[in-house]
């Protein structure tokens, strides 16, 4: 890298450090609605040597599409839980694209699935056939607890809800000290062809500023790209893109941004996570069964 490449680098990431240190000062103390949701919790799953294990993906099923290379995958990585990350069946998120596309690949898995909606799920009214799929019939964010970890899903198509960023700020006040993973849609920083969701900024600042908040997954983009994000000089999260779990994949817009660490273009795969007390590990496993990119942190 020249050093002017270096200086330019530099000036962006310092930029975007001052615009997350910013928002999250204005979204930081503000106790969470009355009535807002407690986090649900689920039974832990059983511990093992390696971790508990979750694989992420999202824009996953389609007509002609690779779903079922990548559900091959998940079932080969054992998962404990799917965090499903929003464009799920395509194009519309209707009743008919679930049972057409979907479910035929995925829905041996969604008895362990922890989905998030995306912009194609409301292509059909209020993600009607997203919710009945999935059997909600409330609001459409959570937040579950396995292993010594918590794992919180929100909608980005509803980023400006007042009701989830009290719910969101209440999640994490209840989590004091867990590790948590937050997961939604729509990517606040990506170099793929949608770039960043500036939209997302206030649930972004909101859980970037918890240090519980150690990974951040998102779909929207068709490719896979590893960010670290530094918020404070103390504190970093390290964001991933999984928008590779069988729609039509897509080529980076622009060149690297200023936190990104590993970009995959063109390969179908999912991304799995091993979580333990003491940190976790990565594996960006693709439908051929390599691995495009790994590596492991401590807590």
């Amino acid at each position: 890298m020249t050093p002017a490449l270096l200086r330019v680098r530099s000036a962006a990431a310092l930029a975007a450090l001052a615009l997350v240190a910013t928002a999250a000062g204005t979204a930081a103390a503000a106790p969470a609605a009355p009535g807002a949701a407690a986090p649900a919790a689920v039974a832990p799953a059983a511990a093992s040597t390696a971790g508990t294990r979750i694989v992420a993906v999202g824009d996953i099923a389609s007509s002609g599409g690779a779903q079922s290379r990548t559900a091959a995958i998940v079932t080969k990585r054992q998962a404990q839980r799917l965090v499903a990350l929003g464009d799920l069946a395509y194009n519309a998120g209707s009743k008919s694209n679930f049972a057409n596309y979907y479910n035929p690949s995925y829905g041996k898995f969604k008895a362990i699935t922890w989905p998030v909606p995306g912009n194609h799920e409301y292509m059909t009214s209020g993600a009607s056939g997203y919710k009945a799929y999935f059997g909600i019939t409330g609001v459409t964010w959570w937040a579950h607890r396995i292993g010594s970890w918590t794992v919180i899903g929100l909608d980005s198509e509803k980023a400006g809800s007042a009701t989830q960023l009290a719910f969101l700020k209440s999640a994490l006040a209840a989590n004091n000290g867990r590790p948590t993973i937050v997961a939604w849609h729509r990517p606040r920083f990506s170099t793929g062809e949608h770039r960043n969701a500036t939209d997302t900024q206030t649930i972004w600042a909101t859980a970037a500023r918890d240090r519980d908040v150690k990974i951040v997954l998102w779909g929207h983009d068709h490719d896979y790209e590893r960010m670290t994000v530094p918020v404070t000089s103390t504190h970093q999260v390290q964001a991933f893109v999984v928008g590779t779990g069988g729609a039509e994949l897509r080529s980076f817009a622009t060149g690297y941004g200023p936190f990104t660490v590993k970009r995959i273009s063109g390969s179908y795969g999912v991304l799995d996570l091993r979580l333990r007390s003491t940190g976790w590990s990565w594996f960006f496993v693709r439908t051929n069964g390599t691995v495009g990119d790994s590596g492991s942190r401590a807590l």
